[in-house]
């Protein structure tokens, strides 16, 4: 049986990734500001992916390498129940953040395409998890990818 913390930690990030990906990406990027638009569909799309992993009674730790491992566990255990977390997805959500937050000139440009779609494949993580989470709350140490222990 899973922690009190844990549960209350996945709300509390699936709640800030609904906001992040939905309601502050639409704005950032109605506005004008494309690459902040990314951001902010990946901050949110990380912010589901962790929910996930807080459930479990998971935590990736701080520093360098952090969003990567949340990738990797991520995509490994849930990418084929919730099909936004495929591990080619999140790779490419989060090299495209990482050049618009830490200026890569050599990168290619986020277009208004590449921010829509962040969005898109944010949200879908979003209800993705929620329905998750509603349904069938994961275990730890998942064996199959869908989300059963």
């Amino acid at each position: 049986m899973q922690s009190t913390i844990s549960v209350r930690e996945a709300r509390s990030l699936v709640g800030r990734a609904t906001l992040r990906a939905g309601t502050s990406a639409r704005a950032v990027l109605d506005g004008g500001d494309v690459e902040g638009a990314f951001v902010f569909a990946y901050d949110g799309y990380r912010m589901a992916a962790e929910a996930l992993l807080a459930r479990q009674g998971l935590r990736a730790t701080g520093g360098d390498g952090s969003h990567m491992t949340v990738e990797d566990a991520v995509s490994a255990q849930f990418g084929k129940v919730i099909p936004a977390f495929a591990k080619a997805t999140f790779e490419r959500m989060r090299r495209t953040r990482h050049a618009a937050q830490y200026l890569d000139l050599d990168a290619a440009p986020i277009t208004d395409l590449d921010a829509a779609w962040a969005i898109g494949k944010a949200s879908a993580a979003v209800a993705g998890v929620k329905a998750l989470l509603e349904k069938s709350p994961p275990g730890r140490f998942l064996s199959d990818g869908a989300g059963q222990a």
